[in-house]
């Protein structure tokens, strides 16, 4: 008669405490800087996106395209919002066509072209030029840009602790630049 045994060999049980400790290392692994990391650069590459968009949308239609921060209640109410130069917060970035050439949109005649996402409101973003960027109908910037270089900035700070930051950078051209990690902050 053979007697059956029941229960673990040493083998086993080996193999079975690895794979519940790679399972727990993958669980409790730190991601927040990579999250942090991701969350600026998507902004950023957005924000690039839309200063292409509206330098193409100027050029073309023949229209001056306004890129600012405005304050998010006034831009959903939709009728009238003047510029902010405060670039987060509880502003939203908005391109609209400044038909009256004023810098203030009107509902009566200028037009929304686009609205970004509010940033998330622990991160910080700092604009280095004047608090807008104004495309003329030749697709350049005609504000005022902050250095002798004929470029400006932008730089995004996640959880405003100057780690992880992201910068770009915007030519009189109209031209943006995405350059990844920087050391410059938000203060």
């Amino acid at each position: 008669m053979k007697k059956f045994q029941t229960g673990l060999t040493l083998l086993e049980l080996m193999v079975a405490v690895a794979i519940v400790g790679i399972i727990a290392s993958i669980a409790l692994w730190d991601s927040s800087d990579m999250l942090e990391e991701n969350r600026a650069e998507n902004f950023l590459l957005e924000l690039k996106r839309n200063i292409s968009f509206a330098r193409a949308q100027a050029a073309s239609t023949d229209e001056i395209v306004i890129i600012c921060p405005a304050p998010i209640n006034q831009v959903e109410s939709n009728r009238y919002f003047k510029c902010q130069s405060s670039w987060g917060g509880e502003s939203i970035i908005t391109l609209f066509v400044d038909t009256n050439n004023n810098g203030i949109y009107n509902w009566q005649k200028d037009t929304i072209l686009r609205t970004m996402e509010q940033i998330n409101s622990i991160d910080k973003v700092k604009f280095t030029g004047n608090s807008s960027l104004r495309f003329n109908t030749s697709g350049r910037i005609t504000t005022t840009l902050s250095n002798s270089d004929n470029f400006s900035g932008f730089v995004y700070c996640p959880n405003n602790d100057n780690q992880n930051n992201k910068a770009l950078n915007v030519s009189v051209s109209g031209t943006a630049f995405y350059l990844g990690d920087t050391t410059e902050g938000c203060d």
